[in-house]
């Protein structure tokens, strides 16, 4: 079935891509380094549900990149790989010589100015390793939602871009907090031992992550199974 074959390219242009990647410690295995950990020691292919989520995300990233920076060849994603702290990094653009991270959303709602820090964690971890590792204090976040839902109760796909800001205690505590992952990942790695590495994020654990019997996280594994009450 042409669907089938589709699926497979796909999968097979992510894995080229994944395959192209400089060994060692990324910014992004910092962000779950458990799921790192495991990613390194047993490499999976990509779920049909990751594949076709990935290839929009992906898709449209180099587009609003490509535009953004005025050229017509949309298959560059970043502005490519730098290292500091052993730790190779790729962001996405610069603006006035800050980092920018963009992301695809594809939540109905832009969250309230009290609820971005919550919602956008993982995104703001990520720019925020990127800044240390450019020693900027600013940085830009910008995320395109593709479903935003408007006053007459449409979707449409609208860009939300948020300015950054860290002090020099932020700016440092981050740092340390950098390092110190990486030295436990590397450990970890390295003793072929997971245990001491933090959990996930709870929405990553689950019969959806592939590495979930593996890992049985502690408190988490197994899945509670909801009662089925009857009358």
């Amino acid at each position: 079935m042409q669907e089938a074959k589709t699926f497979l390219q796909l999968r097979e242009w992510i894995e080229k891509g994944d395959s192209e990647r400089t060994d060692g410690i990324h910014a992004s295995d910092l962000l779950d380094p458990r799921l790192a950990f495991f990613r390194k020691k047993n490499p999976k292919a990509a779920s049909e549900r990751q594949v076709y989520f990935y290839a929009i995300g992906r898709v449209l990233h180099m587009l609003v990149l490509s535009a953004v920076r005025g050229e017509t060849d949309i298959s560059k994603s970043d502005i490519g790989t730098g290292s500091v702290l052993d730790i190779h990094y790729s962001m996405d653009h610069k603006v006035d010589g800050h980092p920018v991270e963009l992301k695809t959303h594809r939540g109905l709602r832009e969250p309230k100015p009290d609820q971005i820090q919550e919602q956008f964690g993982h995104y703001l971890e990520q720019l925020a390793i990127y800044m240390v590792a450019e020693n900027k204090l600013i940085g830009e976040l910008w995320v395109l939602f593709i479903n935003l839902l408007n006053d007459g109760g449409r979707t449409f796909p609208e860009l939300r871009c948020y300015k950054v800001e860290m002090n020099e205690e932020q700016f440092y505590a981050t740092e340390q907090e950098i390092v110190q992952t990486r030295d436990v990942l590397v450990e970890a790695l390295e003793t072929n031992d997971p245990t001491q590495l933090p959990l996930c994020r709870q929405w990553l654990c689950g019969d959806a992550c592939g590495y979930w019997k593996a890992c049985q996280p502690q408190g988490r594994y197994p899945a509670k199974v909801k009662k089925l009450w009857t009358a």
